[in-house]
């Protein structure tokens, strides 16, 4: 039995006690030095850096002078030179994570933040496994260009880059980077100007399997080519919810999972996945050859989904292509926000002969001019695939809405269920509990999907 008051944890080996100060924040780990003689250099072992000014350094405050301001944001940054380049310096450096918040008081003291660049460029070593930097401002800041040093760190698994409130960030990939083992990269309010960044870097991560982007408002302005290639990728997430205007071009024959965000883009072109599972698609106004996108580039790399969710706002796709849609023999999942018009969710039904899930979500599903004509033949998926259809609509449905789902619940041979959001949705309500149905479909209304009342 060892004695209730002896002290167990400074018994622990180093690299336990580092591990342990390693999920804490670096000045909650610095503190510790006080402890006892044991203590004095066990945080510089973690070789972890994770550091946030915001807890340590608020917004400006007009009831504290300038210079009070001035003194506790620089007591910061020679906190993190100390860590980076003085006497107690944590080397190597594994693990660099940063939130800064750039206040007025550091607009005044380092108008032109070199420290910032600095320290990226300290950690930016082959030790280097992980690298999260973000910064958010409340006053007039430079873009910070990052050194090419960070892209050749050969050990970097996970790369993050983010600014919070505008494009603050800003690289360029001149040559081909050299960041052998990164498999996650994450880029938010990111800008370069070189079209060929994006193809540099991503040629220079062998093994990546997931990216995320979120471009900010200025940034890639000036690229016409998005082109998204590697040998490796699983996962890639683009999300803009302003104009780009530029042409996107994806070869990556692993990818598993896409989810693409695009407020206006003047074409999308995929090179097909044989392992593709699910593909997420939202468009704004898309102005390709003639005003419209191409439907064949637009939906030949993606028809080896297995689920797709598809909305479109003002994109025009003209019924000639719709006719000539690929076939989407895995699709069994289908969930369909705004769209066009009604004759898009025909084609699409009919060229997926194995679809069992159908969902329309949105206030009204169909946002432009509509007609309705029942597809010729029944789609194959009515007659022996198609099982549960979903109708989430707040505000109602218009009569052609109405029209296309009586058409479903009436040739939907193996169909189980028909589950209609809100309860309130009374013309439709009333049509459904009058209207027969092939093979004894439940309905049911319900202000939410997991119950109701059924028919």
């Amino acid at each position: 039995m060892m004695d209730e008051d002896q002290d167990r944890i400074s018994n622990l080996s180093d690299d336990v006690l580092a591990h342990i100060l390693s999920f804490l924040e670096l000045r909650d780990a610095f503190k510790t030095m006080i402890l006892s003689k044991r203590w004095e250099k066990v945080w510089t072992l973690t070789h972890s850096i994770n550091l946030n000014n915001k807890s340590c350094v608020r917004r400006f405050d007009r009831r504290l002078s300038l210079d009070k301001e001035i003194r506790r944001r620089t007591t910061f940054i020679n906190f993190i030179n100390g860590v980076l380049f003085g006497d107690n310096m944590i080397f190597p450096v594994k693990a660099f994570t940063l939130s800064y918040y750039f206040g007025y008081a550091d607009f005044i003291r380092h108008r032109h933040s070199p420290y910032l660049i600095k320290w990226v460029d300290a950690v930016s070593t082959n030790d280097l496994e992980k690298f999260d930097f973000s910064i958010s401002i409340d006053c007039t800041f430079p873009v910070l260009n990052m050194p090419p040093t960070l892209f050749q760190c050969q050990n970097l698994v996970t790369l993050s880059l983010e600014s919070i409130n505008r494009v603050l960030i800003c690289f360029d990939v001149l040559e081909t980077a050299c960041l052998l083992s990164l498999k996650y990269l994450r880029l938010v309010k990111v800008r370069f100007e070189e079209e060929n960044t994006l193809k540099n870097l991503l040629s220079g991560c062998p093994v990546l399997e997931e990216l995320y982007m979120e471009p900010g408002d200025t940034g890639f302005k000036s690229i016409p080519h998005f082109y998204f290639i590697s040998p490796s990728l699983k996962i890639l997430r683009w999300k803009r919810e302003e104009g780009f205007r530029g042409y996107f071009v994806v070869k990556a024959p692993k990818l598993e999972h896409l989810h693409f965000v695009e407020h206006s883009m003047l074409g999308f072109s995929m090179s097909v996945s044989p392992s593709l599972v699910s593909v997420v698609m939202d468009i704004g106004s898309s102005l390709g050859h003639h005003g419209h996108v191409s439907v064949k580039k637009l939906f030949q790399g993606i028809s080896n989904a297995q689920k797709l969710e598809w909305s479109t706002h003002h994109t025009f796709m003209a019924k000639v292509e719709l006719d000539n849609l690929p076939e989407f023999c895995n699709l069994t999942h289908l969930k369909i926000g705004s769209c066009q018009d009604l004759y898009f969710v025909s084609s699409i039904i009919q060229h997926s002969p194995h679809l069992k899930h159908l969902i329309f979500d949105k206030d009204h599903f169909i946002s432009g001019p509509m007609t309705w004509s029942p597809p010729v033949p029944v789609p194959p998926c009515l007659v022996s695939h198609l099982e549960t259809v979903e109708i989430i609509a707040p505000e109602g449905q218009t009569s052609y809405e109405i029209e296309l789902i009586l058409y479903l619940l009436h040739e939907g041979k193996v169909l189980k269920k028909m589950i209609v959001t809100p309860f309130s949705c009374m013309d439709l309500r009333k049509k459904l509990w009058e209207s027969p149905n092939a093979g004894g479909c439940k309905i049911v209304f319900s202000d939410f999907p997991a119950g109701g009342t059924s028919r």
